[in-house]
């Protein structure tokens, strides 16, 4: 916010260019157990399920979910999910555990 209390512009995105994904470039800055809770998003699980997931309680997994959206500047949680999902489909097809790896079989 400026001083005057109006939106500063964001960084500049390429047109057409979704409003999440400069978060893509961010997701190094993800504490590993972050990083697990920003893959399970993409699959668009609800906190119980992350939760049961990676064994921990609901409270937990809102704190990561939290942390994963400052970190990556995202406003909200279908902007996580869809970070998400793209990041998913660009580094973890084939590899990783979960429905994104079984849907390109």
């Amino acid at each position: 916010m400026s001083d005057f209390g109006t939106p500063m512009p964001g960084p500049a995105r390429a047109a057409g260019e979704p409003h999440w994904k400069p978060s893509l470039g961010r997701v190094g800055r993800l504490t590993p157990r972050e990083r697990e809770t920003f893959l399970l998003l993409a699959e668009g699980l609800s906190n119980e399920s992350m939760a049961r997931r990676l064994y921990v309680t609901e409270r937990t997994v809102r704190a990561h979910v939290a942390a994963v959206m400052a970190k990556l500047e995202l406003d909200s949680r279908l902007a996580a999910c869809l970070a998400s999902y793209a990041f998913a489909l660009h580094s973890c097809t084939g590899r990783c555990p979960g429905m994104l790896a079984t849907s390109h079989s």
